[in-house]
């Protein structure tokens, strides 16, 4: 008989690839035959569309967030909060599974509350150096935890916690920069290329840089720059008023990429990211020079903690959105790409936060529990 595994999380790209990394390695390593999955979160084009592209079916509940600040949206969310449990009962009940893998997050807190009452093992993954309010909070209803940061172990039950590292796709490693040039209309490879990253759905601040320092920018180097869907006209439209041709003039925009990211990372010189663990995990393991600028609002500051972890092993350069401007950009660049041997120690001591028996760890800790 098939055992039955419900996903759970989303929001981002950091939440939804690692469920579907693991689910792959599941399929592939002990048969596809051997599984039934249901993903249940809250509605999301990005979520449902990834989903979708892996033959998971889906169900939408309704999520209210746990927050750390007053708002007038709490009384929404107590609401919410109620609904969605019961959505998750009912999803539970027609499903029944096995096992829940829990990526955490506000969007996991109905379903693993659900799972509890109808006595279903719960694996939590927390990718983050501090965890959420969210996963603080189910760490005491899940059977075990997998971490990434061992700074994340202070906030769980010691006898729970067990290090997983983050489920990087197989499509993100190994790629071919021929296949990146081909993909980009890239003629040409004369200047170091840079990468700017800003998560699966963009970033204000380094769009916004990436534009007003585009001149100088493209005078040195080839860029590439992943707006997120919802900024790619703006982006574009910017340019082109500044007299670049997408496609052309060494600069590249790209709403989201996709499957293209292992070709693309194979290509960059240097990479300009957010520091969501997950990305962080996919740099890791493309052992590239990074230059990290954490949201400087992001829950319970997560970004930032991730950050400074890197900081702390010499394993990127870390800029704060304060401190994050054309000029301080083009000192690190310019540092990162004219000295080879910087540029090597960087890429060598962000590998070790690579870990590429994670999938294989949270696959196993699933079927323990199931």
């Amino acid at each position: 008989m098939a055992k039955r595994v419900v996903l759970c999380g989303g929001g981002s790209g950091g939440h939804i690839f690692p469920l579907v990394t693991v689910v792959k390695y599941l399929k592939k390593n002990y048969g596809e035959s051997n599984f039934e999955f249901l993903f249940i979160g809250p509605k999301g084009d990005f979520d449902g569309k990834i989903m979708a592209e892996n033959d998971i079916p889906s169900k939408v509940i309704i999520c209210g967030k746990l927050r750390r600040y007053f708002s007038l949206k709490y009384f929404g969310d107590f609401i919410k909060m109620p609904i969605g449990f019961f959505q998750s009962l009912w999803h539970l009940l027609l499903f029944m599974p096995d096992v829940i893998f829990a990526k955490g997050g506000f969007a996991s807190v109905p379903v693993v509350i659900a799972a509890k009452f109808y006595r279903i093992p719960v694996v939590i993954h927390e990718s983050d150096a501090v965890p959420g309010i969210a996963n603080k909070f189910l760490g005491s209803l899940a059977n075990v935890i997998g971490i990434n940061f061992e700074k994340a172990k202070r906030y769980f039950p010691d006898r729970k916690v067990f290090f997983a590292g983050i489920p990087v796709k197989e499509e993100s490693i190994g790629g071919d920069k021929n296949r990146a040039r081909e993909f980009l209309g890239m003629k040409k490879e004369v200047k170091p290329t840079v990468l700017f990253l800003g998560g699966s759905q963009g970033a204000f601040a380094i769009n916004e840089i990436v534009i007003n320092a585009i001149n100088e920018l493209t005078k040195k180097f080839q860029v590439i720059h992943q707006t997120g869907a919802s900024h790619f006209e703006i982006i574009k439209n910017q340019a082109q008023k500044k007299g670049y041709k997408i496609g052309h003039s060494d600069y590249y925009p790209l709403p989201f990429i996709g499957k293209e990211l292992g070709n693309i990372l194979a290509l960059a010189d240097v990479v300009v990211s957010r520091a969501g663990a997950t990305f962080i995990a996919e740099l890791a393991a493309n052992r590239k020079a990074t230059i990290l600028v954490p949201i400087s609002r992001s829950a319970n500051d997560h970004q930032r903690m991730n950050a400074f972890e890197l900081s702390r092993e010499k394993a990127a350069i870390v800029l704060e959105e304060g401190n994050f401007n054309p000029n301080m950009l083009m000192h690190y660049l310019d540092k990162i790409t004219n000295s080879r041997d910087y540029r090597f120690v960087l890429a060598q001591n962000i590998e070790k936060f690579y870990y590429p028996k994670s999938a294989e760890i949270l696959a196993e800790k699933i079927m323990e529990l199931s």
